[in-house]
């Protein structure tokens, strides 16, 4: 029976083998088939490796690297690179995925085979100029057998194994080998020949190239377990369409299995705007609506971008492909089964306090009434914000909004407190931490860092464990715009509700943040912060001791030291080849890598002397030490046991990443007997630990970063009861400032946005872009430039394309994965590359980090050669640099066949007139020799300097500069006024006298400056608008004594009035001293009880009771206090 692939016999006869193997298996085991069209393409592509010196071996030879090296892809015709990832991809699934693969999709992929090997054939083959055109014939598929049975899964696996990546090379390599120099030239030749030859003659063939969009779509749909050659998948017809047929096809429908449709998919032309099918794809629903009595979900696409729409619940949302059936069926079922949040009652075993409620109240109005995917609460440390959390997550369950939750966060210590956390107070969950278990399957509430789950959603091969509907909610912790710069990939790929927790006050939290969760600027969804939590009583507020140490601040100078200390100076500072002695360390040196043994010993006397104990004052309280670094961090535990010796080095540990068992260490600190009591860490315990015993901060590092510093000022904000004994709780907490924070926040310098920094290979590819760029007109280069161009090119082309970063921008990396789209580019174009392509993974062999260090400084170097940039002479200086280190390794071979090079470029006169390409020809040649020079680090240096601590004072904790604070403020005024009480009208006040107009006019111009309480509206806005001025003065200063006691007077007379009688009124006396105005139901409670438990009708009698009542209400009328009659 004659094959498709019978063309392929003359000049391919193993190619022609492989390929009829899979065509004879195409009815007969599909799956089998897959595999085999998979194979056939590597035997072809193995091929073009041994016998075109054109293409270039990639480092790894799996035929993924193999078909995305950038000769294979520039080599291929247009059009074919599709057909070739489409067996890939397929035949990779027919062995990894347990799936059904229909026989449809065999045949589809064996006739993309069949375009592929015809392309080779009629390009490598002898005679194939002379090969025409041709047709895939279906009717030579050879039909089922009776007997054969079908090939496993198990057994293709077996087979795949045996084809190793290494036998691959080997034999690659040693075919190579086997090849003279001269064999490989005129072999190269020959093919050059050939192709000419070849290409003489247009090639009339039509490689059905237009199926590039199905292609995308089905893999999708694939990957989201979907089998697209089901009855009724593809092409299903409704009726009711607003046409003159009334009828329709609607383009793929997901069904569930009950038969009634989940989901449909509209597909428009790869190039259209994917929103075209929008109203189309509402008519199709309304029309299967129609008929099944349940409404699908919506999905419109274009293969590049995806969209879906639940019309019912939610306006369109961009999404990376399609959901399965199970996250189609939750969405379906939560339609009808899911109620109001507002109608669940919140678990007040798990958040009992009223802000916890509101937060909680607030996400649900948004989420419910709003119809917002999207909500941010800010909330002081030690406020409970995972508490809140748990709390969202058994409200959402309970009224059927969630069942599956992920919680992120970026350390592993902060999930494990998060799953205790959620251990203990939802015991109906099961939580799962995922860099722990990988068994996620069971869990309905999953713990993961960013890096793990982004492993977990990126892999290949098969389906996910987690597709795009897997979680119904997310929870970020310590939201900010750092992690969704680095990591906003996760939250595209899941489509689920998201909930960011952060401490950083409402001001201080970047717009980036905001916009990410679609809210306004400073308008977080709900906000608790420090100053309403310390107000309410539920934190504690800091109190600063400034500890001003000279060197910390000036650095060390060698004038200033003694003459046994300026030579232990030189011994220590002197270059060891120029033989010169700095004038000064600086500052900055000094625990980065200068450690003085006296500075950190005089810290650490001050701490043990004045930190805040505990045990009746015998025992430090806990305390965390923020290092510099970890050598920093072990010196200062070092310098304690030396000067502490009687507790056995338990009582100070390092905690940090580098700490051996750190979470162990991190427990035992967190439980009030254990040790240790001290903790000096580097970052790990600036955020997200809970240790409510914390009492002592010190500050031995700057911190340059307001949120950051807030953060780690939470770290001792938490209540904590009973801790200076039986009924004694924790009030406040000091904060020791060893380095001039305090100093450099109070100054409120504005905060620049920070950039993340971007990986070497981006800078690189921004580099080339903008070098490629300028090397046109008087500066053109052209070789230079079409090298430039090749490197960006191959830096797209080589993008896995199922990666879920590159998905993301699939549609630019196919444009750009096509050569000749580099020659010209639009400002658009640079723009769109270097923002969105430059920082995407590409599947290029690792090259050595030196290397292309070495390459990112030419590159800066020929730019400003170019740009006659003012960096040209640093840049230049440091290329000479790394010369000169590059000459001291001559005695390595390969490094001293480039001496006379690296000699001459160290010479001031091959500088004089450089060029771009003196530049090129210098990385090009040395580039990869860099790797020989040794990495240089700074030696660590122990010095025996005195220093000088100067005058410790108490201060403010500038904790929320940027931001308004109600607390601050409030202290701020009524300091202000306590400070002026013998202000002519406030005296008036305090003596109980009547105040005139002027009098009033001349104390709100007192009050209301900037320095004061600065407007009235800012006034009325902390203090309420009902209060009076003049009573809210009265209660700040309090009452003359002497006033009071001459009001009361008649009833101080011993003659009189009994012992406890006056003293009644003696008591009465000093409330109205120190309060100002006074409710008289008062003299009904304690501390008027003590005499009689009547109160003021016990004490005395009638009459006499009216008059004293009467002169209370005079007090508060004179400053217009509005109290009942007691």
């Amino acid at each position: 029976m004659p094959s498709n692939f019978d063309f392929l016999k003359p000049a391919f006869p193993k190619l022609y083998a492989h390929a009829v193997e899979a065509e004879r298996l195409a009815v007969t085991s599909p799956r089998a088939c897959c595999f085999y069209t998979r194979f056939a393409l590597e035997q072809a592509v193995l091929w073009l490796y041994e016998n075109d010196p054109y293409l270039r071996l990639p480092y790894d030879t799996g035929l993924g690297a193999l078909i995305h090296e950038q000769t294979f892809k520039n080599n291929l015709k247009p059009g074919l690179f599709p057909k070739i990832r489409a067996i890939h991809k397929k035949g990779n699934l027919a062995v990894h995925n347990a799936s059904e693969v229909p026989e449809p999709e065999a045949l589809q992929l064996v006739q993309e085979l069949f375009h592929v090997l015809y392309w080779l054939c009629r390009y490598y083959a002898p005679n194939g100029k002379a090969l025409p055109a041709l047709q895939f014939d279906r009717s030579r598929i050879p039909q089922a057998a009776a007997a054969e049975p079908a090939i496993s899964r198990e057994q293709l696996q077996t087979l795949e194994q045996e084809l190793s990546q290494a036998d691959k090379k080997r034999r690659i390599e040693a075919d190579r080998r086997q090849r003279t120099e001269a064999e490989l030239e005129t072999l190269k030749a020959q093919i050059t020949a050939l192709k000419q030859q070849n290409e003489a003659l247009p090639d009339s063939h039509d490689y059905h190239e237009a199926d590039t969009r199905r292609y995308l779509i089905d893999v999708l749909l694939q990957e989201a377990g979907w089998d697209i050659r089901s009855p009724n998948a593809t092409e299903y017809p409704v009726q009711g369409m607003p046409n003159a047929s009334g009828s329709g096809k609607v383009d793929y429908v997901l069904w569930g299995d009950d038969g009634k449709p989940l989901a449909l998919v509209e597909a428009k032309r790869s190039t259209a705007d994917p929103t075209q099918g929008k109203h189309q794809a509402k008519l199709y629903a309304d029309c299967l609506e129609q008929q099944f009595n349940q409404r699908p979900v919506i999905f419109y696409t274009n293969g590049y971008e995806t969209w879906i729409w639940d019309d019912r619940q939610y306006p369109p949302r961009a999404i990376s492909g399609f959901l399965k059936k199970s996250e189609l069926e939750r969405l379906i079922f939560r339609r009808s089964h899911r109620q109001p949040p507002a109608q669940v009652p919140i678990n007040e075993a798990i958040v009992n306090r009223s802000y916890q409620r509101e937060a909680l109240r607030r996400v649900t109005e948004s989420l419910c009434d709003r119809k917002e995917r999207k909500a941010l609460l800010v909330m002081a440390t030690g406020t409970g914000k995972t508490r809140t959390a748990i709390a969202l997550v058994d409200l959402l369950k309970k009224a059927n909004w969630v069942s599956r939750v992920l919680f992120l966060a970026d350390r592993t210590a902060l999930l494990t407190q998060a799953y205790r956390a959620f251990k203990t107070h939802l015991p109906t969950v099961t939580p799962l931490d995922l860099t722990q278990d990988k068994a996620a399957d069971s869990a309905n509430v999953v713990l993961s860092t960013y890096p793990t789950m982004y492993n977990a959603i990126s892999r290949d091969g098969g389906q996910r464990v987690f597709g795009l509907g897997h979680f119904d909610l997310i929870i970020v912790d310590e939201a900010h715009r750092s992690i969704y710069q680095k990591y906003g990939f996760i939250f595209d790929y899941f489509d689920s509700l998201l909930v960011g927790l952060t401490a950083t006050p409402r001001a201080e939290v970047d717009r980036d943040t905001y916009q990410i969760f679609e809210l306004q600027q400073g308008v977080p969804t709900f906000a608790y912060e420090l100053d309403d939590a310390v107000q309410d009583g539920y934190l504690v507020p800091p109190r600063g001791v400034s500890v001003p140490f000279k060197f910390l601040r000036t650095g060390v100078r060698y004038s200033d030291l003694s003459p046994e200390e300026q030579a232990e100076y030189e011994e220590k500072f002197r270059d060891a080849e120029t033989g010169e002695i700095p004038d000064q360390v600086n500052a900055a040196a000094l625990n980065q890598w200068l450690f003085n043994i006296d500075t950190v010993d005089q810290a650490l006397k001050l701490l043990m002397e004045r930190g805040l104990k505990v045990d009746s004052g015998d025992r430090l309280g806990k305390t965390i030490i923020f290092a510099r670094n970890h050598a920093h961090a072990e010196f200062i535990v070092e310098r304690f046991d030396h000067s502490y010796p009687h507790y056995r080095g338990q009582f100070a540990q390092v905690i940090d990443s580098q700490s051996a068992y750190a979470q162990s260490l991190l427990d035992d600190f967190a439980e009030a007997p254990k040790q240790p009591t001290l903790a000096v860490s580097v970052d790990m315990l600036d955020t997200g630990v809970d240790v409510p015993e914390v009492v002592n901060l010190v500050f031995f590092k700057p911190v340059y970063s307001r949120v950051k510093f807030n953060q780690m000022i939470g770290r001792g904000t938490r209540l904590c009861e009973h801790l200076f004994g039986p009924d004694q709780p924790k009030t406040h907490f000091l904060v020791f400032d060893l380095c001039s924070n305090f100093e450099y926040f109070s100054q409120n310098i504005p905060e620049a946005s920070q950039p993340l920094p971007q990986s070497l290979t981006s800078r690189l590819v921004q580099h080339r872009l903008r070098l490629s760029q300028l090397l046109t007109g008087p500066a053109a280069a052209p070789d230079l430039r079409d090298a430039l161009l090749d490197d960006l090119h191959q830096h797209v082309e080589t993008m896995p394309r199922q990666n879920v970063l590159v998905r993301r921008h699939l549609q630019a990396v196919e444009t750009f994965a096509q050569r000749d789209r580099w020659e010209e580019l639009s400002e658009e174009d640079v723009s769109a590359i270097a923002t969105h392509l430059a920082s995407l993974p590409n599947g290029l062999p690792n090259e050595n980090h030196l290397a292309k260090q070495f390459d990112l400084l030419c590159l800066q170097l020929q730019l400003a050669i170019l740009e006659q940039s003012k960096a040209f002479i640093r840049l230049r200086d440091k290329l000479r640099d790394t010369l000169t280190q590059l000459e001291q390794k001559q005695d390595i071979p390969m490094v001293k066949a480039q001496l006379p090079l690296i000699q001459e470029a160290q010479a001031e006169s091959w500088w004089e007139n450089v060029t771009v390409g003196m530049v090129e020809t210098l990385r090009v040649t040395l580039r990869h020799l860099v790797s020989f020079i040794d990495r240089q680090q700074q030696q660590i240096v122990y010095t025996h300097f005195a220093d000088e601590m100067g005058r410790v004072a108490e201060v403010d904790v500038p904790t929320y500069q940027t931001g308004f604070s109600p607390y601050q403020y409030r202290k701020k005024v009524e300091a202000y006024i306590r400070d002026r009480e013998n202000h002519v009208t406030i005296a008036k006040l305090k003596r109980n006298l009547p105040l005139t107009e002027t009098d009033l006019d001349e104390l709100e111009t007192l009050l209301f400056t900037p320095e004061a309480a600065e407007s009235r509206d800012r006034f009325e806005a902390v203090y309420g608008r009902d209060l009076s001025l003049k009573q809210f003065i009265r209660k700040l200063v309090g009452l003359d004594r002497q006033a009071a006691k001459q009001a009361f007077s008649t009833y101080l007379e011993a003659s009189r009035f009994s012992a406890n009688q006056i003293r009644f009124v003696e008591t009465l006396i000093d409330y109205l001293t120190q309060n100002g105005t006074m409710d008289p139901g008062q003299l009904y409670d304690p501390p008027f009880t003590d005499l009689h438990s009547n109160g003021l009708s016990g004490v005395f009698a009638n009459e006499e009771a009216g008059s004293i009542i009467a002169i209370v209400h005079s007090f508060n009328e004179t400053v217009d206090a509005q109290y009942g009659v007691g």
